[in-house]
C-alpha cells in the first residue's frame, strides 16, 4: 500500500500524546484524517472520514473497546488497533472480541509504529507475543 494512501483516525484523551502518535505516523508517511478524545468522537469520525485504520486508546472516556466494536460492526473494512498503557491478558482478550487487529502498548517504538500501522492494514495482525497464550488458550475454550 502506498505511504500516501492510508488515512488513520487517533482517539485518546490525551491531546500530547495524540500528537506524538501524529508526528511519528507523519513522519512515516501516513496521514492522520481525524482526532478523537472520546469513543463516541471516535465512532462519529469513523463514521465521518472512513479511514483505513483506526488507532483508539483502550482507556478513554466512551470507553476505546466499545468504540472498536461499534466501529467494526458498522464498517467492517476499517482495521483497529487498540493502544493501551499497560498491556494485559483481560485487555488483548477484550481486543480480540472486539474485532480489533492488533493491541500494542503506548511506548511502542515511534519509529516502528507506521511500519506496524502499514502491516495491519495490509492485513497482517499486531498482538504482543507475550500476551499471544492467553488469547491462545482463550480461543481453545469457546
Amino acid at each position: 500500500m502506498p505511504a500516501t494512501s492510508l488515512r488513520v483516525l487517533i482517539a485518546d484523551d490525551h491531546p500530547r500524546f495524540r500528537s506524538d502518535l501524529r508526528e511519528d505516523l507523519e513522519r512515516g508517511g501516513i496521514e492522520v484524517c481525524a482526532e478523537a478524545g472520546t469513543g463516541a468522537e471516535a465512532i462519529a469520525g469513523a463514521m465521518r472520514e472512513r479511514p483505513d485504520l483506526c488507532l483508539l486508546d483502550v482507556r478513554m472516556p466512551g470507553d476505546g473497546i466499545a468504540a472498536a466494536r461499534a466501529i467494526r460492526r458498522a464498517l467492517p473494512a476499517i482495521k483497529v488497533i487498540l493502544i493501551t498503557a499497560v498491556p494485559d491478558e483481560d485487555g488483548v482478550l477484550a481486543a480480540a472480541h472486539a474485532g480489533a487487529h492488533g493491541y500494542l502498548a503506548k511506548d511502542v517504538n515511534p519509529h516502528r509504529l507506521p511500519q506496524i500501522v502499514r502491516a495491519v492494514a495490509g492485513g497482517e495482525t499486531a498482538y504482543p507475543r507475550a500476551l499471544l497464550g492467553a488469547l491462545l488458550r482463550s480461543l481453545a475454550q469457546e
